[in-house]
Formats: C-alpha cells, sequence, structure tokens
C-alpha cells in the first residue's frame, strides 16, 4: 500500500501555495500533524530573545514579534520582581487589553470566564510565570478563541533561562511544544523567551 493518494494531492496543492512551503513540509501538513524533524525554532537575532514557531506561522516578521521582544526586555527589567500584577502593567503601556474575556468558552455565557493576559490586534498573549501546565491550558484558550475568529495567532511568554522555584522556562515548555503542535497541528501558537539570569 502506498501514499499515492497523498502525492497526488501534493502536487495538486503545491502551485496554490504561497509563503515558500516546500514539498516535504506540504507533504506532512497534509497527513495532518506537523512532526518533530520540522524546524520550529526562529533563529536568534540576539542573544535577548529565543522564540518557538510551528511550522504554520513560519519565519516571517509580524508586526507582533518586535514589540513581543521589546515588553520582554521591560519584563527582565522589572526592579521589583516580575509577577502577574507588574506583566499586564507592561502590557497595557504598550496598549494591549489586560483580562480580555475569551469568546466562546460557553453556549451561555459567550464572554466566558477564562482571560487573556493581553489582547491586541487579533493576537492573544498569555504570560506563564508559575505553572508549565498553565501553557496546556493557555493552548486551550487559543484554540477556542481561533475557532470563534476572535484571535489570529497566541504568543506564550515564559522566561527563557531556569531560575528557582521550578518556574517555566523555554526549555522546560519546548519539551511540551511538540505534544501541542501535534495534537493541535491547526493552532498558530508560538513561544517566546524573554531574557533573563540563567542560574
Amino acid at each position: 500500500m502506498g501514499y499515492h493518494w497523498r502525492d497526488e494531492l501534493v502536487t495538486a496543492l503545491l502551485p496554490c501555495v504561497k509563503g515558500g512551503v516546500d514539498r516535504k513540509c506540504l507533504n506532512n501538513l497534509v497527513r495532518g500533524y506537523v512532526p518533530i524533524f520540522f524546524p520550529t525554532s526562529l533563529p536568534e537575532v540576539n542573544e535577548d530573545a529565543s522564540w518557538l514557531f510551528p511550522f504554520s506561522l513560519g519565519l516571517r516578521e509580524y508586526w507582533w514579534k518586535k514589540e513581543i521582544e521589546v515588553i520582554g526586555k521591560e519584563f527582565a527589567e522589572e526592579s521589583t520582581g516580575l509577577n502577574d500584577k507588574s506583566a499586564k502593567r507592561i502590557l497595557r503601556k504598550y496598549h494591549w487589553k489586560v483580562n480580555e474575556p475569551v469568546e466562546g468558552i460557553s453556549i451561555l455565557d459567550k464572554r466566558g470566564r477564562w482571560k487573556y493576559d493581553g489582547f491586541k490586534g487579533k493576537i492573544a498573549v498569555e504570560v506563564e510565570l508559575s505553572g508549565r501546565s498553565q501553557v496546556f491550558k493557555d493552548a486551550f484558550k487559543f484554540l477556542i478563541g481561533e475557532a470563534m475568529g476572535q484571535i489570529e495567532v497566541g504568543i506564550v511568554m515564559v522566561r527563557k533561562h531556569l531560575e528557582r522555584g521550578g518556574r517555566p522556562y523555554l526549555g522546560s515548555v519546548s519539551r511540551d511544544w511538540h505534544a501541542i503542535y501535534t495534537s493541535l497541528p491547526m493552532l498558530k501558537i508560538a513561544f517566546h523567551g524573554f531574557p533573563n539570569e540563567a542560574l
């Protein structure tokens, strides 16, 4: 048994796809998931920022990328120690709506009980400072927001390096991204590791 149907579909779709998607990528997207061997890291442009992108977002420049990096630098410079309150204050400074409800959580409650940490121009941001498992809740928030047409991309911001206390950092969530991207390949979610001091 072969995969002739997939090859035929990929051949037919390839001329219609924009953005430099090659045959190998399209073949795997047609299979319904993005395997771990795909490049999911944006090459580091400097030592202050790191990203994990799903293949569906690609490596293009987006208006929010630079802004998130600037916000991440401010997170790192927070003199009293970054917490949820100070993170939201910094997001507000850059004109992000804070605590914007996720639409469509419930048929009875159209506004939902979950809220995004930051929301701007169909981009949602979650800042995870305390628990790695919250990343999965964030993924579901983003999935609902995308399904309802509320957001186009979800961004999870975590520290770049490990700190005391087992808080989430980019290296820890990089172990989770594969489960998220392969289970929910339609989800456009990016992880940003904002700068912090390594132990």
